[in-house]
């Protein structure tokens, strides 16, 4: 539809800016394959142009992005092609017959390309090295700045030297800034992570749903509304939890649809000691509005976080962030502090529209995207239904490091300006020895041990201590509630507790599981200090998801 409003009445105008009638001036861009002077073809839905990582079709500012034209069936050939930008426009009101051009980017070569050029006279453009038939060609488009509405990314293909076709249709794509609040746009991936240390986050997951702050996105059962436990890892750009416009893993699915986390958590550990660093897993909050914490590691080739949480009851939505960059485009070092809002997904498994839609299974399974209610809210209207904090901790030596020292990290607040002066800090010297151990299942704690008391049928674990009290600190305390958990035993081992080798399926029977519970809560009451941080007086600290605590002690 952009296309035909973009194209259709000023096509002609338009054609003879970007093709350029004066073909006898060698200043005049060119855009037409090979130069020539037939009239295109209308496009047959053979070949298109693609843009890897865009989301709605909304692009962040600055970001880069591989903008690929290929044939759908792979087969298909074409000799040559220009891809090219053109910008958006705003009225003049100092003279309406000469809008003013925004900026459109900038669209270069891909490294090391064997097949494309920039085409002279013309900015912005990238046509063929050589009329060697091929299937695809690639090139990397950098969105311009903030405030510059709109760009349109056209190609047009010739199959044969006075046989091509023009820019409409799967040939065009027009995108648009995309005007989130900063909180939720994901930090630009990293592919030069140069960060020599390990590194230790926490990872806090900040409940903010609620019926006071969603009126209109809350189950009618308010009672019935949480959030399933916390699951993901650390991991490598080889390791994907879920991809947005893919389809969901059996382990999504079943996180998404039940709130059942162990079958997600196998297919993470398949992974250990390879393309996954650290199972991150944390307790569910007691309630939506609350959180929880955990802490996990990460190196330089694990700089990616991947999550998810489900939302429930709900026909198959679920909260999660895919490949978070830990290590900072810019200085190729640790981030120290990430916020990031988390709004609701729909996994694309389940037809049901509404909080407690009857179970309908989606045949054939659609690909992950933005749960369908988020649409019917302006964006600038919506809230994020939870929030991810994550804070560097420290930072541990590893042999990539030509001195085995820790660098300080910097506490929260300080200037940027600060950072040239690392030469003039006192480097804290670690005493531990340089981690090379790979993921294991050992931590700090000594391992639960099954509850004598428990039947034969449904042996369970002892109860582990109870979490801190959590409530809102008033006058020096807090009256709120606690919790304390135990976990299912399968072969000597706690089901859900830890990580690093493949578990058997719990064959525990689900009566069991109804007669005896997993959690206990009981009232609690302890005095705090009301300059405390909020986040930090209203968590359950899970830390049982460090697989490898014991080796950097």
């Amino acid at each position: 539809m952009h296309s035909k409003k973009l194209f259709g009445i000023r096509g002609v105008v338009f054609l003879t800016l970007l093709f350029g009638l004066s073909v006898c001036d060698e200043d005049v861009c060119n855009r037409r394959p090979l130069g020539t002077k037939t009239d295109p073809l209308p496009p047959d839905n053979q070949f298109l142009i693609e843009i890897n990582g865009l989301i709605e079709n909304l692009y962040i500012p600055k970001k880069e992005y591989i903008v690929r034209l290929r044939s759908r069936d792979a087969k298909s050939t074409f000799i040559a092609f220009t891809i090219a930008l053109k910008e958006d426009t705003l009225p003049n009101r100092n003279n309406p017959r000469k809008p003013i051009h925004l900026n459109a980017g900038r669209l270069t070569l891909m490294p090391n390309s064997t097949t494309t050029r920039y085409k002279q006279h013309c900015d912005d453009t990238v046509v063929e090295l050589d009329i060697t038939p091929k299937t695809f060609v690639e090139a990397l488009w950098t969105a311009p700045d903030k405030d510059n509405k709109c760009v349109t990314v056209f190609a047009v293909v010739a199959v044969q030297p006075d046989v091509w076709y023009n820019y409409e249709g799967p040939l065009s794509k027009w995108i648009c800034e995309d005007r989130r609040k900063a909180d939720d746009i994901q930090p630009l991936e990293n592919d030069n992570c140069q960060a020599c240390e390990d590194a230790r986050y926490q990872l806090t997951f900040e409940g903010t749903w609620s019926y006071n702050t969603h009126p209109s996105l809350f189950p009618k059962s308010r009672e019935l509304a949480r959030f399933s436990d916390v699951v993901g890892a650390s991991h490598s750009k080889d390791f994907s939890l879920y991809k947005y416009t893919s389809e969901a893993s059996l382990g999504l699915k079943l996180l998404a649809e039940q709130g059942n986390s162990t079958k997600l958590e196998i297919e993470i550990q398949k992974q250990l000691g390879t393309s996954v660093r650290t199972v991150i897993k944390a307790s569910a909050p007691y309630n939506t509005s609350m959180s929880t914490v955990t802490n996990f590691r990460a190196t330089r080739e694990h700089h990616l976080i991947s999550l998810a949480t489900a939302l429930l009851p709900s026909p198959d939505w679920f909260l999660g962030v895919a490949n978070l960059e830990l290590c900072s485009i810019k200085t190729n070092q640790w981030t120290e502090n990430i916020t990031f809002n988390l709004y609701p997904m729909d996994a694309g498994t389940d037809k049901g529209l509404t909080f407690e839609a009857p179970n309908e299974e989606m045949s054939p399974p659609q690909p992950i995207s933005p749960a369908k209610f988020i649409k019917e809210i302006p964006k600038e209207l919506m809230k994020p239904f939870a929030r991810l904090r994550l804070k560097l901790v420290r930072t541990y030596s590893t042999t990539n490091c030509s001195m085995e020292i820790e660098e300080p990290v910097t506490s929260e607040g300080d200037n940027d300006a600060d950072a040239g002066n690392d030469k003039d800090r006192e480097h804290n010297y670690i005493t531990d020895p340089p981690v090379t151990t790979p993921p294991t299942t050992t931590t700090s704690e000594e391992p639960p041990s099954v509850d004598p008391a428990s039947p034969d049928d449904c042996p369970l674990s002892t109860w582990e201590e109870w979490f801190p009290c959590q409530g809102v600190c008033n006058d020096g305390k807090i009256k709120g509630i606690q919790i304390r958990l135990r976990y299912r035993m399968v072969d000597g081992v706690a089901v859900g507790k830890y990580f690093g080798e493949e578990q058997k399926e719990s064959q525990t029977p689900e009566e069991c599981l109804d007669k005896y519970s997993l959690s206990d809560t009981r009232e609690c009451e302890e005095t705090c200090d009301n300059e405390s941080e909020v986040d930090e007086d209203n968590v359950w600290d899970d830390t049982t998801s460090e697989l490898d605590e014991q080796a950097v002690k």
